[in-house]
């Protein structure tokens, strides 16, 4: 592919305003064939979510090595609104340097005009940069589960010793610094 000087000039400000690293910018430039791949010019990465599918089916198609047996439809169910729709979101990840609470990142999504993402946000933002949650843990705070003890769970994206897996965090912590956040514009 060519690109002309205009497209050449909106790729580098699309990058140069983004959150991403290098990596990954990498990454989506060499990426995949997956036609839902997108970087808009402003930075943000569009999400096309089939609420037609299962949180099973998605978890298949994300391809994870491992997850929390508590993650199903049953203890994140979709909202009956979205069931059978495809939605398409804008979405950032959010990294604030510095160990914060699950409030502070909501407090501060909202002021930038995001909402934290929900569990199918997060599924296909893996299925989209499996590679990304090698690099850091990716939480999405908008979709909680309330366990056996009364603790709070969120979906989290990350990796072990046995590859990348999808886990439930402690909603109720304080976040370390290399922790990121997917949020999607409200």
């Amino acid at each position: 592919m060519k690109l002309n000087s205009e497209e050449t000039r909106k790729v580098i400000e699309a990058i140069e305003g983004s959150s991403l690293s290098a990596s990954q910018i990498i990454e989506i430039i060499a990426g995949s064939q997956k036609a839902e791949k997108v970087i808009d010019a402003s930075g943000e990465i569009i999400l096309n979510i089939d609420y037609t599918k299962t949180i099973e089916q998605f978890i298949t198609d994300g391809n994870c090595d491992w997850k929390s047996a508590a993650i199903t439809s049953k203890t994140f169910p979709i909202s009956p609104e979205m069931t059978g729709k495809n939605v398409e979101v804008s979405a950032k990840i959010f990294h604030f340097n510095r160990d914060i609470s699950s409030e502070d990142v909501i407090s501060e999504m909202d002021k930038a005009g995001y909402r934290p993402a929900v569990l199918m946000e997060l599924l296909v933002l893996g299925f989209l940069f499996p590679e990304l949650q090698r690099q850091f843990p990716i939480i999405a705070l908008g979709s909680t589960w309330r366990d056996a003890v009364d603790d709070y769970r969120v979906p989290c994206l990350d990796v072990d010793g046995s590859g990348r897996g999808l886990s439930l965090r402690w909603f109720r912590i304080r976040w370390d610094a290399y922790c990121r956040f997917l949020g999607v514009r409200k």
